[in-house]
């Protein structure tokens, strides 16, 4: 009997300290998970304190019935949330289906003397995608997820011709003011052994399209009465936001309609979703290429991209690399400018 109760005693005092040692595990999981990245076989999902922030696909998501195939993407940030759950990105619109809510593409190149279009994929030139996960990371402060996507040209009979290679580095910050922070940064680099060239055009790079909801058939003709209404010289209000179902701002101040061109630290494109305004403003660090670059504002729906081949071509040659790094916030409420500032100094410093 002694025996058997020091036995007893024994696998207690081992059991308790496992107990112990495994709720002090748990513990120190969960106060690390306050920024959740998760990987499943279709895409990474990240989550701050158990909202949802965005999802990062990782297979081809297909177009809705009757659209064509060719829509399909992969390697895309959507769908992107603000801190009360309102959605402010949009994908397959039925105007742009090549726009994928946040994503990248060149538009205007050359590459081996034929012209490649990244961005448009229904010119069945070239297209973008997923290659592979490198890692994920859950956080206390920050989560994060590194992938690997493809450029690919379509100027040989298959298999497509890789051009660039593109890593991003997606970070998600555990702060929720003055929205979810999200920081990008890509790196590019040209994989091929001959050079891509970036002719000038006035849009291409990253980019952003918003909620679907931001654009109707009544919102474009009131927007382009407008504009045929000022080329004409003849007094029209400016459609409002109720009209408009979406609006632009700059750090310099500006709106769409003279914005679109203009060089610019940040934009911040806002609308309403679920009667509530929200938006997302996407801030370009001091060190990228031709800083400020210029910014694409589509002059009736919510879309924009920061655009550095509007100054002109630049070139990409054999394992050259191309860096940028961008900061989202994804926001509830109209933008305040001077806090977008502020987020912007302390992003760029």
């Amino acid at each position: 009997m002694p025996i058997l109760n020091r036995i007893a005693i024994g696998s207690l005092i081992l059991f308790c300290l496992f107990v112990i040692d495994q709720a002090s595990v748990f513990a120190q999981s969960e106060t690390a998970a306050v920024v959740t990245c998760s990987e499943t076989p279709d895409s990474i999902q990240v989550t701050v304190r158990g909202k949802p922030v965005l999802t990062y696909n990782k297979t081809f998501q297909e177009p809705p019935q009757g659209m064509d195939p060719i829509y399909r993407r992969s390697g895309y940030i959507h769908p992107l949330y603000t801190p009360s759950g309102r959605m402010v990105t949009g994908d397959f619109a039925p105007d742009h289906a090549h726009q994928h809510a946040l994503f990248g593409a060149f538009v205007n190149t050359t590459f081996q003397g034929k012209r490649v279009d990244f961005w448009n994929q229904h010119k069945r030139t070239g297209n973008v995608s997923h290659h592979k996960v490198i890692e994920v990371n859950s956080g206390d402060q920050v989560g994060s997820f590194t992938v690997e996507l493809r450029h690919e040209a379509f100027t040989t009979p298959d298999p497509p011709t890789p051009v660039l290679k593109e890593q991003w580095t997606v970070q998600v910050h555990a702060k929720t003011e003055p929205g979810f922070v999200v920081d990008i940064r890509s790196i590019i680099t040209c994989v091929a052994d001959s050079p891509l060239r970036i002719n000038p055009y006035h849009y291409g790079g990253m980019a952003f399209r918003g909620n679907n909801e931001w654009v109707t058939v009544e919102s474009e003709k009131a927007i382009n009465d407008y504009l045929k209404a000022r080329d004409a010289g003849q007094p029209l209000a400016k459609p409002d936001m109720d009209v408009a179902r979406h609006q632009f701002l700059t750090s310099e101040g500006k709106g769409r309609f003279d914005g679109n061109g203009s060089h610019v630290k940040w934009v911040d494109l806002f609308g309403r979703v679920d009667g509530e305004q929200c938006g997302i403003a996407m801030l370009s660090h001091s060190k990228n290429f031709r800083f400020p670059q210029a910014v694409r504002l589509h002059p009736s729906k919510p879309y924009f991209c920061f655009a550095p081949m509007v100054d002109g071509e630049f070139t990409l040659e054999p394992n050259e690399t191309y860096v940028s790094e961008y900061r989202y916030i994804a926001h509830d409420d109209a933008p305040d400018a001077a806090t977008i500032e502020q987020a912007w100094f302390e992003f760029a410093k």
